[in-house]
């Protein structure tokens, strides 16, 4: 199954920094970086980046219609970055042990709008009216969740030691997090939904192995009314309305539909299914489960099966289970999470193949194309938001394709091409582009609620 990759371990880890014993570095020198909002080009033509140390990291912002670059982040540590308020924004985020927390954001029209090392994890909801951030107490030995609706800070109810994790996608609630007492050999984690005056409006407790926590992010229905959680227990669907909760007796993940509430599960006959909320309604998927990625494509119309085994890629109509398509190649590589490769289009399917016989590089299938689609020379491809262009990396170039022409552009030069080369993302209106490195075929920013 394809699951996010926000690892259970790495929020308990996140979790015990933020509340250990050491006090809190706000002013610390995240050592030299280049400044935020730093432009690397004359607007209009390709940009290029210094080539960074493979120990450090490197994001910037692409703007297509100029050509400008500008550089978020370049310097030492791990950092995460993503597109949040509608692909207004970015954010990134220092992960890693070591390096001093610290949050950048800043406008995709260059504007900063943060430089913090005491506001962490901060997100900001989808109508821009509410943002929420965890940022340390007043003994500044630990941290906790802050919410500001309107501009005013609101008093926040439940765990004080929480820290957000992201906003309904309405915009009306917040979900935070935080490390529960456990029995010796588990870890558990406490999600709390509040409401935008700070009230709570759900609390629930997510089991882990301490040993294997594996991969357990809370993630929200597309209608908001349901938290799902992967644990000992099971794939947990929590109804947060009235604060109730069901457990699924199948393994699942906590990627859903974006169109309606409905998730992909593996049946104890080792079948794949599509569950449907409220009324528990199911979709059968003929597929083997064995070594498999199954996900919707954001229309929600169909889902891709890619079987690295057996080297092929299955696309399912999803309301009625039968079979549209079928290649010998593979849609979705290892761990490359956060990426439908096959949408449905109004004209028919899109689609990138990365192992395609007889193409060094990836095939692209889309319906103006003749029916042995495109191969270019490349890696890392990424749908605009309409898949009338797709982003790639050939070498230590960024290059976008359009596909109507057929035309290849350079938007950027002289990036990392180690640990998996640069990886560039399209904002929601797919007028900007979110450059990250590294990345290692998979980022955990993709999968936030």
């Amino acid at each position: 199954m394809k699951f996010p990759v926000l690892l259970a371990g790495a929020a308990l880890a996140f979790l015990t920094a933020c509340g250990s014993d050491a006090a809190p570095t706000p002013d610390a020198d995240p050592s030299a970086t280049q400044p935020v909002g730093t432009s690397t080009a004359p607007s209009g033509g390709a940009t290029t980046a210094p080539v960074v140390d493979p120990n450090s990291s490197f994001i910037a912002l692409i703007d297509l219609a100029t050509g400008d670059q500008i550089t978020v982040y370049d310097g030492p540590g791990t950092w995460r970055a993503w597109f949040e308020a509608g692909g207004k924004a970015i954010s990134a985020l220092a992960t890693a042990a070591g390096v001093p927390p610290r949050t950048v954001r800043i406008g995709v029209d260059g504007t900063p709008l943060a430089d913090s090392a005491t506001e962490l994890q901060l997100r900001v909801n989808a109508t821009g009216d509410a943002r929420a951030y965890g940022g340390p107490t007043g003994d500044g030995f630990s941290f906790k969740t802050y919410l500001e609706f309107e501009g005013e800070l609101v008093d926040l109810q439940g765990d004080p030691m929480a820290l957000p994790l992201g906003f309904s996608p309405q915009g009306d609630r917040l979900l935070s997090f935080a490390a529960a007492p456990a029995p010796e050999g588990e870890a558990a984690l406490t999600y709390t939904v509040h409401n935008l005056d700070g009230t709570v409006q759900s609390s629930f407790v997510n089991r882990l192995s301490a040993a294997n926590p594996g991969s357990s992010p809370a993630t929200w229905s597309p209608s908001g009314d349901y938290v799902a959680t992967i644990g000992l227990d099971g794939l947990t669907l929590n109804d947060i309305r009235g604060g109730g909760s069901f457990l699924v007796p199948a393994n699942g993940s906590t990627e859903w539909s974006r169109t309606e509430d409905a998730l992909i599960l593996v049946t104890s006959a080792n079948q794949l299914q599509i569950l449907r909320l409220p009324n528990l309604e199911t979709t059968v998927l003929q597929v083997e489960v064995e070594g498999i990625t199954a996900s919707f494509d954001p229309s929600g119309r169909v889902v891709t099966v890619s079987d690295a085994t057996d080297g092929i890629t299955i696309v399912f109509d999803a309301n009625s289970g039968d079979r549209i398509a079928e290649w010998h190649s593979v849609a979705e590589i290892a761990n490359n999470l956060g990426f439908e490769p096959v949408i449905m289009t109004d004209d028919g399917l899109a689609a990138v193949l990365e192992s395609a016989s007889d193409c060094v590089g990836f095939l692209i299938i889309h319906p103006p194309l003749d029916g042995a689609g495109q191969c270019v020379a490349g890696r890392n491809p990424r749908w605009s938001p309409d898949t009338a262009a797709v982003s790639f990396t050939r070498g230590s170039d960024v290059i976008v394709l359009d596909i109507a022409t057929l035309t290849q552009r350079t938007v950027a030069s002289d990036l990392p091409t180690t640990l998996g080369g640069t990886l560039a993302r399209w904002n929601d209106d797919g007028t900007h582009l979110l450059l990250e490195w590294p990345w290692g075929g998979a980022s955990w920013t993709d999968s936030l609620p």
